[in-house]
């Protein structure tokens, strides 16, 4: 008579001899890294990112021009790019000074960007204005936009308000800026 005791034992040892090969194949393929090609879903979204991280960073302290975004938008006239505003601060153009210059700084070399002012107006609660500040061309079809609310008060002592917005800021009601910022590579 046979004995079936080393049969067991066998396919015993040979399922768990299997089990950690398919665990080991596991184990390595979750640890591969495995590169490919990024979709333009996931570059909108690393732009997108990197423009809320420019606007923040402003927002905190310029590391440029040591001007808070606050202080950008307070002092803002009314112009678009390259004209001077009060306190000596400039929003860009050819001479590259102000939010202009910082955020070619603070963004990639392959991109560009623009960027406006939406506010409601005082004078007609029911018209919103959209002003172009810095203008670099017209966004292309991948552009993203990034946005960060200001709000103006007319008593505030940490800047000084430009005759614009001397003249539609009051002490009851200040006044809220979206900054838009509009990014895209080339």
């Amino acid at each position: 008579m046979l004995k079936d005791d080393f049969a067991q034992l066998h396919t015993i040892e040979g399922l768990a001899a299997a089990g950690i090969m398919i665990a080991t194949l596991f184990a390595v393929m979750e640890g591969a890294v495995i590169i490919t090609p990024q979709t333009g879903l996931a570059l909108d979204a690393n732009l997108k990112q990197i423009g809320d991280d420019a606007l923040t960073v402003l927002d905190a302290y310029d590391p440029i021009d040591q001007i808070p975004l606050k202080q950008y938008v307070a002092s803002w006239n009314n112009t678009t790019a390259g004209i001077e505003s009060t306190n000596t601060t400039r929003f860009g153009g050819s001479a590259g000074y102000g939010l202009n210059k910082s955020l070619n700084c603070l963004l990639p070399n392959d991109t560009l960007f623009d960027v406006d002012f939406i506010y409601v107006n005082q004078s007609n609660q029911s018209d919103i204005t959209v002003c172009r500040v810095i203008d670099n061309g017209e966004p292309g079809t991948d552009a993203v936009v990034s946005r960060r609310l200001v709000t103006l008060f007319a008593n505030e002592s940490d800047y000084t308000l430009s005759p614009y917005w001397n003249s539609t800021v009051s002490v009851n009601d200040p006044q809220v800026v979206e900054v838009r910022l509009t990014l895209w590579q080339v």
